[in-house]
């Protein structure tokens, strides 16, 4: 039984025009477009665990050069299930590899305007229009002027305010 995570997962693949043996996609654009697309909700956490088990187990998606790369290639098996499930999924995408991964976050917590930039695996947080030292300065800056707790021990700190966008709804932008 494949769970619901793992439908979206398959579901965004297909949005992003995955196919078997062809080109990857990189693991943050199939959360970022299962949230923007299919109003998923979940945070990447949950989907990087559902996406390791759909490659570690059940072979729907297999590791794109090595594990760790985070990037992914859709199985024979991953894409049959996805198109049963789903029938014909016109791409709205192209699947696109780190480097090439581009996106924009932007809403307001409190009285705070945010925007989250990310160009490939560095993202840039921006805090009422002024750039962020880094994304742990602003977890910390969240917290103290809105109250919000964002714990960042354990946990990367980006990942911790695309969670908590999700969380509130804020706007994705999709500029890859």
């Amino acid at each position: 039984m494949i769970d619901s995570l793992e439908n979206q997962l398959l579901h965004v693949s297909l949005l992003c025009g995955m196919k078997p043996k062809q080109d990857s996609a990189y693991r943050l654009q199939l959360f970022f477009i299962a949230n923007k697309d299919l109003g998923s909700k979940s945070h990447q956490s949950d989907f990087q665990r559902a996406l390791e088990t759909g490659v570690d187990f059940k072979g729907l998606w297999e590791n794109y050069s090595h594990k760790g790369s985070g990037e992914y290639l859709i199985t024979q098996l991953g894409y049959r299930i996805g198109n049963e499930l789903f029938g014909r999924v016109d791409p709205r995408y192209r699947p696109v590899r780190s480097y090439e991964y581009r996106t924009r976050i932007v809403g307001s917590v409190g009285s705070i305007d945010v925007e989250i930039e990310t160009v490939g695996k560095k993202s840039t947080v921006f805090l009422n229009g002024k750039q962020c030292p880094s994304a742990k300065q602003a977890c910390r800056i969240i917290e103290n002027k809105v109250g919000l707790y964002l714990p960042t021990i354990g946990e990367s700190a980006v990942r911790v305010l695309y969670n908590m966008a999700i969380d509130q709804e804020f706007k994705l932008y999709w500029e890859a």
